[in-house]
């Protein structure tokens, strides 16, 4: 069983505007609602994918029942704690015909080191050895902005196959948890190794620099020009197909979807790299910012390059 955990939930009203102007009135075209949060992301996608999965997180109010909602219609096993009294939080996304996107995001409810224990306890009950764990997103509505190490800690026993992605303190402290990948853009390669990273060979050579952390996979996002995966001691260098992009958010969210469910297929790496990368460029084609077209990522598939630099 795949599990994803979600800390701070969402909906997304997403509105689409000719333009967006200041100080005026702007009319509305069209508007549409999709669940927000990486990890909640991530489990829509695996469903889309097939693979069954389950997403742990905690909301609250009328719209954490919306976002519960959403997720068992989505083909995953909602697992989330529920709570009265506060709200999750809805952003808005003003989205305008050239597909410039303007976030108004919420904060969201602070998570108590009561919520969080919770969360750990249901965890800890539910989750089985060997299983595959999603941890992403930041932890930035959580009294402990440490939360997932102490996830980890608490799981350590059951031999979980982690995947990370995570920025910051965070990313920093788990590296040491040795996950089993890691998907960090070039910013948070670069925070991670203290020091930037310009070239390709700069990004391969930190990317050997990080094995004292035994992580198995590392994939960097290079937003549009592809990324750069290291397997083991195999370096891929990725260039996704060239697509009509509608939107850009959700994308690295899709990718990493597509490289769980690869790996919990036992699908070749190379394979594992094609998917993940066809699923996220179909991805950028809709207007929504979770969910694909799957006969559409199918046609992508060979239009993925991949090299292998070592």
């Amino acid at each position: 069983m795949i599990n994803t955990l979600t800390l701070n939930p969402a909906i997304d009203r997403l509105i689409f505007l000719t333009d967006l102007k200041k100080n005026c009135t702007n009319r509305i075209q069209k508007t549409q609602s999709v669940i927000g949060g990486k990890g909640t992301h991530v489990s829509i996608n695996l469903g889309i994918l097939g693979a069954e999965n389950r997403a742990f997180g905690i909301c609250f109010g009328n719209t954490g029942k919306e976002i519960m909602e959403v997720l068992r219609k989505s083909r995953v096993e909602e697992s989330f704690l529920w709570e009265g009294g506060n709200e999750s939080r809805t952003n808005y996304l003003l989205i305008e015909d050239t597909n410039d996107c303007t976030i108004v995001a919420d904060k969201g409810v602070t998570l108590s080191s009561g919520h969080l224990s919770s969360l750990i306890e249901q965890m800890r009950q539910q989750i089985r050895q060997g299983e595959y764990l999603v941890l992403s997103g930041d932890a930035s509505n959580c009294s402990n902005p440490m939360i997932y190490n102490d996830i980890l800690d608490a799981l350590s026993g059951k031999q979980l196959k982690v995947f990370l992605d995570t920025s910051g303190d965070s990313l920093e402290k788990c590296v040491k948890t040795s996950p089993f990948l890691i998907k960090p853009n070039l910013d948070e390669l670069s925070s991670l190794c203290r020091r930037e990273l310009k070239s390709d060979e700069e990004i391969v050579e930190a990317l050997f620099s990080l094995d004292k952390y035994n992580i198995s996979v590392i994939a960097v996002s290079l937003g549009g020009r592809g990324s750069l995966v290291k397997y083991g001691t195999q370096i891929y260098k990725v260039t996704p197909p060239r697509v009509n992009v509608k939107n850009t958010i959700g994308c690295g969210d899709c990718y990493l979807s597509g490289l769980v469910y690869g790996f919990q297929q036992n699908k070749p790496i190379e394979e594992t790299i094609r998917i993940a990368t066809a699923v996220s460029a179909a991805t950028a084609e809709s207007e929504l910012s979770v969910g694909f077209d799957p006969e559409r990522a199918k046609a992508l598939l060979e239009k993925v390059q991949i090299i292998k630099l070592k």
